[in-house]
């Protein structure tokens, strides 16, 4: 087994690094780490934000749905951007706006400045989203879904270390300080993504039609079954791990009645499993076909989350809290399953509308949850989830079989 992980890991390893290419998979993994974990983080310190501005779920949840909504309502035009100026402009403009924001963070005076800078950071997250995928499509048309899966892997790793470490920070000197310690960082991502990617990668060309011309386009490209059966089923799985991530660790508390550091260990662990599940997803997809995998994963996902309300021993209900995190490997197949669905020419604005669909309606979630909790109905917010969850299944069901199958 362990020589077939090594056969694996090593066969990886040389088709991402060919020609020099792996360097920019590097970059864009250190600003994706940056970006999903610190968003990730805003819903880990909602209990230190709650105290402080004196917040019910519903308001703290507010802040988390405004950050996502603003993410996904940049898709599509820094898609457009994308197909314009190209990735490299749009990627370290992303990293230099990001390390403004967590300053912005750390001064938030009230909480209305602090869904403000929520806000901002959604923008952050929507111009680096899009041209990640679209570059690494390109650079990689023979292992897209692998190089993907590894970039997204290291977002989980952010989203598994950064708001444990803000959490360390917020009890010890408070979460303020916590945002501050990330704009260093945000300048190293910032430098490695200008020398990684060099001037002439970037997918820009003069002749690109204007966005009047594209626009028909794009809108006929996602008219077609499976780019919409695809785009259902992320927008309901994104909706649901939108939910309950946003109130994970306050459910764990208030409903299973665990540690609030037990409670941060678990969702840490939920995020580690990502990391591990992504790549190894991407990798599954390129060499079988990525119907099945999706399929899989995201049924299974339905049973965690069952299994989350329905365990009462501590060891079930851990298992159940850390294996949620196998869900994360369906987004980078259905990510390289869209991206290579799309003609080149409007692939960024394409794929960023298709991200303004799924992550604009996926940004209520943690409202819903919040709503839910507030009616002292949690158990029964994270039922609806696995019933959407379930739908999600079926959209995948319905896609038409590879033709090599």
């Amino acid at each position: 087994m362990s020589n077939t992980i090594q056969n694996q890991l090593r066969r990886t390893v040389a088709d991402l690094h060919g020609d020099g290419r792996g360097w920019s998979i590097v970059a864009v993994a250190v600003g994706w780490f940056l970006v999903v974990g610190t968003m990730l983080t805003v819903p880990a310190v909602l209990p230190n934000i709650k105290a402080e501005f004196a917040l019910s779920n519903t308001g703290a949840g507010i802040a988390v749905t405004v950050m996502w909504l603003v993410y996904g309502v940049c898709q599509f035009p820094a898609g457009l951007l994308t197909d314009k100026v190209g990735e490299r402009w749009m990627l370290v403009a992303s990293m230099a706006l990001g390390g403004l924001t967590a300053a912005s963070f750390a001064v938030s005076p009230s909480f209305l400045a602090f869904v403000v800078s929520g806000g901002l950071f959604g923008i952050v997250g929507g111009l680096f989203a899009t041209p990640r995928v679209t570059l690494l499509s390109r650079e990689f048309p023979e292992s897209s879904g692998t190089a993907i899966g590894l970039v997204m892997a290291m977002g989980n790793i952010g989203a598994a270390l950064l708001p444990a470490a803000v959490g360390v920070i917020a009890a010890a000197i408070g979460w303020r300080f916590g945002f501050g310690m990330a704009i260093p960082i945000f300048a190293v991502a910032f430098l490695a993504l200008w020398i990684a990617i060099p001037g002439g990668t970037t997918g820009a060309d003069e002749d690109r039609q204007s966005v009047r011309e594209l626009l028909p386009r794009v809108l006929v490209q996602l008219r077609t079954r499976e780019i919409l059966l695809v785009t259902a089923g992320v927008t309901l799985t994104f909706f649901t791990f939108q939910g309950m991530t946003a109130f994970l660790t306050t459910y764990l508390i208030s409903v299973k009645g665990i540690a609030g550091s037990t409670a941060a260990l678990l969702y840490g662990g939920l995020f580690a499993v990502a990391a591990v599940m992504q790549p190894i997803a991407g990798r599954l997809s390129d060499e079988t076909n990525e119907r099945v995998v999706l399929i899989a994963i995201t049924g299974v996902y339905v049973l965690l989350l069952v299994a989350l309300v329905l365990s009462g021993r501590f060891v079930f209900l851990a298992a159940a809290v850390v294996l949620l995190g196998t869900q994360r490997g369906a987004t980078p197949v259905a990510t390289a399953y869209l991206a290579a669905a799309l003609p080149e020419e409007i692939r960024g604005g394409g794929y960023g509308l298709l991200r303004t669909v799924f992550t604009g309606v996926s940004s209520m979630g943690a409202v819903v949850v919040g709503l839910f909790a507030d009616a002292e109905l949690f158990d029964a917010a994270f039922l609806l989830l696995a019933v959407l969850a379930a739908l999600a299944t079926g959209c995948y069901v319905l896609l038409p079989a590879p033709s090599n199958a």
